[in-house]
């Protein structure tokens, strides 16, 4: 009886010290059970956002792309261009040419007399005019015949005429004033048949 009083009381403890044993371990494993839930869930939360933050990057050929920010061109103002005066074309009066008019009057007709046959003299006669030869007296005082031709001896050279005198006479028919004689004193000018002071031409 006693035996089994005293198996009764030792199973009873040791029924006593499992539960609280059980009751001491069970609050450890709770806690470290949700230390582990906890610490799982913090972990997958870093993870998560260790995931967002760490987003692949796009590449191109290898390389990782990198976002340059492009700055936005500045409109820039484009100056007008400024009208140009066309210069106006002058016209110039194109100098008109005068024609000269020589005041030649009417024809006139001169002899010159003088020299001999044994003394011969030169004479120069210039005229504004023309001057061409004749072989007429034109009323001096002179035959006819006695007024010589001879292109030899008497050169015209444009207004001016040279000759030489040997005792007869040279007549001229010209246009214009007698502007210049030159001869000896023998030697004698008329003019449409009037002697004419040749030093006072």
């Amino acid at each position: 009886m006693t035996r089994r009083v005293a198996l009764s009381v030792v199973l009873a403890a040791m029924l006593l010290l499992a539960g609280c044993s059980q009751l001491a371990t069970a609050p450890n494993e709770a806690g470290e059970t949700t230390t582990v839930e906890s610490n799982a869930t913090t972990t997958d939360v870093a993870e998560t956002t260790q995931t967002a933050t760490q987003a692949p990057t796009p590449t191109i050929q290898g390389q990782v792309a990198t976002t340059t920010a492009s700055s936005t061109p500045t409109a820039t103002a484009t100056p007008s261009p400024t009208a140009t005066a066309t210069p106006t074309a002058t016209a110039t009066a194109t100098p008109t040419a005068t024609e000269t008019q020589t005041t030649t009057g009417e024809a006139k007709h001169v002899v010159i007399i003088g020299g001999e046959p044994d003394e011969k003299v030169n004479y120069r006669m210039t005229v504004t005019g023309s001057i061409e030869r004749r072989g007429q007296s034109y009323g001096a005082p002179i035959d006819d015949s006695g007024v010589t031709q001879d292109p030899d001896l008497d050169i015209i050279s444009g207004s001016t005429v040279a000759g030489r005198l040997g005792g007869g006479g040279d007549a001229y028919r010209i246009t214009g004033e007698i502007t210049d004689f030159e001869g000896g004193d023998n030697v004698e000018v008329y003019v449409d048949g009037e002697e004419i002071d040749v030093d006072s031409e």
